[in-house]
C-alpha cells in the first residue's frame, strides 16, 4: 500500500477512542516530520509473557506515545492481561534497553493538553533528526537493513512477503521462486535448514495438514503430523533449523518474521509430534564473503 493509505488505514484503528485519536493525530501532524514512520496500537513485549498495547509506536526511533485518560486507565490493566493470539504476540516488538515512552494526560484543560503535545512532537522530531532518519524503514530494503547491522535478531521486526525473499537475502540464495515451508542452508560451513512454519493455537488451526504451536516466551515450537496418512517424517538428531514463523500483521497480511534457531529434542514414539528448543537468537550475514553463522549454541536461550 502506498503511505496515504498506510496513515489513514493506521490512524483509522483508534477511532473508536475519541480522546486517543484526537491527541495521536495532533502529536503526528505537530511533528512534521514524514519521514518517520507511526504505528498505532503496537503490541509491546515487555517480558518472558508479559505483553502491553502501546498507543502510537515509531519503530526507527524505538519511541512509544500513551495517551492516559480514566476510560484508557480503567482497561489498561485489561490490554496487559489479557490473551492475545498468536498473531499479536509475533507481531510484538520487544521493550529493549533504548525504549522510550512519552506520556500524555487526556484529561489536561486544553491549553495544557495543546501545550504538552506540542511538547512531545518537538522532542520526537529532534531525536528523529539527531538520528539523521531520512526515510520510512520500510523504503530501506531489508538487506540493506541487516548487512548495515551484520546480523538479523528476533528484535528486528522484519517482514518478508515470501519465502524466497529471507532465503536471498539472509541465506544468500539465489532462487527465482521458491514455496516449501523447508530449505537447506550452510551456516559456518555445516548443514541445515530454514522453515518457515504457519503458527496455529489450540483454539485456531492454521493449515490443514500441520499443527505448529508456539509456547509464550518464543522457547518452544512443538509440530505435529495432523494429515492421517501412514508416511514416516523423521528428523534427524539435534537438527537446527532457522525459523521464520508466517504470521499475520496488524494489516491482516500474512508475512515472514525471524522467531529465532530451534533444535530438535525430543519426539513421540510414532514421530506424529516433534519438540524444537530454542538456541539463540541472531544469524549473522557477511555478505562480502558469502558467510552465515549462529550465535554461539545456547541451550537456555
Amino acid at each position: 500500500m502506498d503511505k496515504k493509505e498506510y496513515l489513514v488505514r493506521t490512524f483509522s484503528r483508534t477511532k473508536r477512542k475519541d480522546y486517543e485519536n484526537y491527541i495521536l493525530n495532533a502529536v503526528w501532524q505537530q511533528m512534521n516530520y514524514p519521514l518517520v514512520r507511526p504505528v498505532t496500537q503496537q503490541y509491546v513485549k515487555s517480558g518472558k509473557n508479559e505483553y502491553y498495547l502501546m498507543d502510537l509506536y515509531f519503530p526507527q526511533l524505538n519511541v512509544g506515545v500513551e495517551v492516559d485518560e480514566t476510560y484508557h486507565n480503567n482497561n489498561k490493566e485489561q490490554d496487559i492481561i489479557r490473551t492475545l493470539d498468536i498473531s499479536s504476540k509475533l507481531a510484538a516488538v520487544p521493550q529493549t534497553g533504548d525504549f522510550k515512552i512519552f506520556r500524555i494526560d487526556a484529561t489536561l484543560s486544553a491549553v495544557e493538553l495543546h501545550h504538552r503535545i506540542k511538547e512531545v512532537a518537538d522532542e520526537i522530531s529532534q531525536l528523529a533528526n539527531s538520528m539523521k532518519i531520512h526515510s520510512w524503514d520500510t523504503d530501506v530494503s531489508i538487506k540493506l537493513q541487516i548487512q548495515d547491522n551484520g546480523y538479523i535478531s528476533i528484535d528486528d521486526y522484519y517482514q518478508f512477503d515470501r519465502i524466497v525473499d529471507f532465503a536471498n537475502d539472509v541465506f544468500l540464495k539465489k532462487y527465482r521462486g521458491y514455496q516449501q515451508a523447508a530449505f537447506p542452508i550452510i551456516v559456518d560451513g555445516s548443514h541445515y535448514s530454514a522453515w518457515s512454519p504457519v503458527i496455529s493455537t489450540n483454539e485456531m488451526v492454521e493449515h490443514t495438514a500441520w499443527h505448529n504451536t508456539l509456547n509464550d516466551d518464543w522457547t518452544e515450537i512443538k509440530e505435529v503430523n495432523t494429515r492421517n496418512d501412514d508416511k514416516l517424517i523423521t528428523v534427524n538428531e539435534n537438527e537446527i533449523r532457522c525459523v521464520f514463523a508466517k504470521m499475520r500483521n496488524p494489516f491482516g497480511q500474512m508475512k515472514y518474521r525471524y522467531i529465532g534457531n530451534f533444535q530438535f529434542v525430543s519426539h513421540t514414539e510414532d514421530y506424529i509430534e516433534r519438540t524444537y528448543r530454542k538456541i539463540g537468537n541472531h544469524i549473522y550475514i557477511d555478505y562480502e564473503r558469502g558467510i552465515v553463522s549462529f550465535d554461539p549454541i545456547n541451550t537456555d536461550a
